[in-house]
């Protein structure tokens, strides 16, 4: 997996000097730039954030809708690592025999937020099958909501016993003529493939979710390797993070199930690149608390007011040895001449 990100695993790195974490840009959970874009002079549609590293472009003349070109943002970069470090760790705990890939799709086209209502609904009702899950939320073509996740179930799902092939041109068949003779023989040869659970989820599946106005499922076992698995299914529900929707602002896109997650998460969205830069930047931040006097960034804030971070960036990265304890001493100078004696 490379670097561990401090803070990822059951083993995680200690926190920063003083219990103070890393403030800087490429490290906050919370883009500042997320939709607060510029458009392109010169290029319809097309629009750009202040860094110029990265555009996003409509399309289909929605003007909803924007998808990234270019570079990761920050908060993609970390949504994509938490989700496949995790999807790695949900499927070494579970096992891929007792792991299935789940898309549930909207054929309302609801608000994301109505869509989770339905679904949480079912699940409360016809989710005990359901041990666990990650789920990622994305558009369709046609902009409507729907879910991918992966799930784990108690029974064994059989994938190298399922008939990937008939799958594959039942499907094809499928959407090419409809419901033929030939669709209907691949669909008994896969389904006679399958595992005897899967086949009873499958006619459950279509029998419930339109009762809560769920559209169309799939349900299917983990096809790839256990050495391709977090890296297939990764960039599988990643797809949809390049996509932004104005409408969806706020949306939770990637969610881990909150009933049974404790013995499998391996990261959670509250942690800090393990490079040398956040390091040194973490260590400098301890610095200025410990110059302070405080323990915390709430002291820090108090101390040197909401936008501290912003006005120190460049001393923090940049300044000299020599140039930086000057800066401490500074400080502490002005905040022992700012507070009042007792």
């Amino acid at each position: 997996m490379g670097a561990q990100a401090a803070g990822c695993g059951r083993e995680a790195a200690a926190p920063a000097p003083a219990a103070l974490p890393c403030q800087n840009s490429n490290n906050s959970d919370k883009s500042p730039l997320r939709y607060r874009l510029q458009k392109v002079p010169g290029q319809v549609g097309v629009y750009t954030d202040s860094s110029q590293m990265r555009c996003w472009d409509e399309r289909d003349d929605d003007p909803d809708t924007l998808h990234r070109v270019g570079m990761p943002t920050s908060a993609e970069a970390r949504s994509a690592f938490h989700l496949r470090l995790n999807v790695t760790a949900f499927i070494q705990h579970w096992g891929r025999n007792h792991c299935l890939f789940f898309t549930v799709t909207d054929e309302d086209n609801l608000h994301p937020t109505q869509f989770a209502r339905r679904w949480n609904h079912y699940l409360r009702r016809h989710g005990a099958w359901i041990v666990s899950y990650i789920r990622v939320l994305e558009p369709q073509k046609q902009g409507r909501p729907h879910y991918h996740l992966l799930v784990a179930v108690l029974w064994d799902t059989r994938p190298d016993a399922f008939d990937w092939q008939a799958f594959a041109e039942c499907q094809q068949e499928r959407q090419a003529n409809g419901h033929t003779a030939l669709f209907r023989e691949l669909r008994s040869r896969y389904r006679a493939s399958a595992a005897p659970e899967l086949v009873a989820m499958w006619n459950l599946l279509r029998k419930v979710l339109p009762r809560y106005g769920l559209g169309r499922a799939e349900l299917l076992p983990i096809r790839k390797g256990k050495e391709a698995i977090s890296e297939y299914i990764g960039k599988y529900l990643e797809a949809g993070l390049v996509i932004k929707k104005h409408s969806w602002k706020g949306c939770r896109r990637v969610e881990f199930d909150r009933r049974n997650k404790i013995g499998w998460l391996a990261c959670t969205r509250a942690f800090a690149w393990h490079s040398p830069g956040a390091i040194a930047w973490r260590k400098r931040v301890g610095e200025i608390g410990r110059a302070l006097g405080v323990v915390d960034m709430e002291g820090i804030r108090r101390k040197l007011g909401a936008k501290w971070a912003y006005h120190l960036r460049e001393s923090i990265s940049l300044a000299t040895t020599e140039e930086w304890q000057l800066l401490l001493s500074i400080l502490a100078d002005r905040i022992s001449v700012a507070t009042p004696r007792q």
